[in-house]
């Protein structure tokens, strides 16, 4: 089968660790795509798959972004980084919610079936002000989902949140872009990635928002499950 994963720094795996090579060393005889690009918010997701072209029909899609449509601070040098990559954030829900199904519909028309995931989290703290406005852009993707014949939702916001219940979580998350930078640059094994995690008193990620290796595991084993329960798999 082929399957292909759309998405942020998340998918792509840098920084922190990648839930995408779990799941090659659990789907050997599956061609698994990478198709995760750092920083993308909906609008700019939207923009490269509109113009990208494939080698072949996708049996199976992955859609998971959102996360920096929500920023956990409007400091200047975050808007500055945005613009500088062009990855401008949706400006309201209204233009998100017309970018994400207009998102949706093009995977569609290239895939069998589009799996549809939720941003997680920004900061394990799940009562923060991030994390409430990321439960609201979940609603609002989940609606859009289900409009959808050929896409299912996944709620990995609710997995996330279940494996952090019995944790206090800290508000740590990225305040300037050269952090995460510099992350991506000194910390490239999961040992480095997990110790980082460890001392800012994270448990499923690096810096609140970029994963480490349990909540790159958790990632991978939610993905698995919705691989193994489609009729194309069990065909």
């Amino acid at each position: 089968m082929r399957i292909a994963f759309f998405g942020d720094s998340l998918t792509s795996g840098v920084p922190g660790s990648s839930y995408l090579d779990i799941l090659r060393e659990r789907f050997p005889n599956d061609t698994l795509l990478n198709f995760g690009k750092g920083n993308d918010t909906v609008v700019s997701l939207y923009r490269r798959i509109s113009t990208m072209q494939f080698d072949g029909p996708l049996d199976i899609a992955f859609l998971w972004i959102g996360v920096n449509d929500v920023p956990q601070t409007d400091r200047w040098l975050y808007r500055a980084f945005h613009t500088l990559l062009a990855q401008r954030r949706a400006r309201d829900m209204d233009e998100f919610r017309s970018c994400f199904r207009a998102t949706l519909n093009l995977l569609c028309g290239k895939a069998g079936c589009v799996i549809v995931a939720p941003p997680a989290l920004k900061g394990e703290n799940l009562d923060n002000h991030c994390n409430r406005r990321l439960a609201d852009l979940a609603r609002l993707i989940k609606d859009v989902t289900a409009d959808c014949d050929k896409a299912e939702f996944l709620d990995l916001q609710a997995a996330f949140a279940q494996e952090l219940a019995a944790w206090p979580g800290p508000n740590h998350f990225p305040r300037n872009p050269f952090h995460v930078l510099l992350d991506a640059l000194t910390l490239r094994t999961d040992g480095q990635i997990d110790g980082k995690a460890t001392e800012r008193g994270l448990h499923l990620t690096l810096d609140g928002v970029h994963l480490n290796s349990a909540g790159a595991k958790l990632v991978a084993e939610e993905f698995a499950a919705a691989i193994q329960t489609l009729p194309t798999r069990a065909g």
